[in-house]
């Protein structure tokens, strides 16, 4: 006798097939996250790889070796040129302002804007930069991508956080220039050169743009690694104030025009420079730290 002939299996629920179809005919569109989700998700996965790497020995001179010739490496170049680009641009189109739009109110909005802007924008990108590179070489990293982002909002904001924390030194250096009661703006000048890497650490260690409070606890690095805190005022200061007096000597003389197109190049090198011995300051303070408490834990076991 013959077997019956087996049913055929089919789908008897439409609303399965239709689902089916239409799941198969139509791709998937991929989901478009936030700018500010994907910056933080790129900067997890480059935490991570950098943790998995193995970090370079740390230089037997951190406040000598590897800062002078900082801007002129490979993953800082593009960054020295565009700060560079950007500041002759601002310093032109000010100067611009300057001199026409004292004789016109019409030209003095129409190149004071456009200055305005590109002054911005390049110092915001600074900041970034400033940042960026102060985290990597606190971390013991000699090259790394300077990645300040490309968001032009984010420039503003990293401007606007050191503008707060210029404005907190410049209230340091304005009290003493009360205090020595003289008409003078080296006292004001000094006293901010001298106290704008205590507010920027503190801010760091506080991640505030307000941090009166927390300049305490970068004081006592002082008595840590003072050494390394009179290298950092003996290279900065002279630096910062040897280009401010020849930028004010050349605007006295005969080719004013001209400044920008040198003193542009040569501030973006101290800015950059600035930003390393700050990174490699940090780094010092933190190994310092970390060996003061190694060595107490130590002493406790003992």
């Amino acid at each position: 006798m013959a077997d019956p002939p087996e049913k055929s299996k089919k789908r008897t629920n439409p609303l399965l097939d239709d689902a089916e179809f239409q799941i198969a005919a139509e791709p998937v569109k991929p989901r478009v996250m936030p700018a500010f989700v994907e910056k933080h998700i790129k900067a997890a996965e480059q935490k991570r790889a950098s943790a998995a790497e193995e970090l370079p020995p740390p230089p037997r001179w951190p406040m000598l070796s590897g800062i002078f010739l900082y801007p002129f490496y490979l993953s800082a170049l593009g960054s020295w040129m565009f700060i560079s680009a950007g500041l002759m641009v601002f310093g032109w189109l000010f100067m611009f302002w300057l001199y026409y739009g004292a004789m016109d109110t019409s030209t003095a909005y129409y190149l004071g804007l456009p200055a305005l802007t590109a002054g911005i924008l390049t110092l915001g990108y600074a900041a970034s930069c400033t940042f960026s590179i102060i985290e990597g070489t606190s971390n013991g990293w000699d090259s790394f991508e300077v990645s300040p982002g490309t968001e032009w909002k984010e420039w503003i904001w990293s401007f606007l956080h050191l503008a707060a924390l210029l404005a907190q030194a410049g209230i340091v250096g304005y009290a003493l220039e009360l205090i020595c009661s003289t008409d003078s703006w080296l006292p004001m000048a000094v006293g901010m050169l001298a106290v704008f890497p205590l507010v920027l650490l503190g801010a760091l260690a506080a991640d505030g743009a307000w941090v009166p409070l927390a300049i305490g606890k970068t004081l006592q690095s002082f008595f840590l690694v003072g050494g390394a805190w009179g290298l950092f005022y003996l290279e900065t200061i002279p630096m910062i104030a040897g280009w401010a007096l020849l930028v004010k000597e050349q605007l006295a003389g005969p080719g004013t025009w001209l400044v920008p197109l040198y003193a542009g190049p040569l501030l973006a090198t101290i800015i950059l420079i600035y930003a390393r011995l700050v990174g490699r300051l940090a780094g010092c303070i933190s190994a310092a730290t970390l060996k003061l408490l190694n060595e107490g834990d130590e002493d406790e076991d003992a």
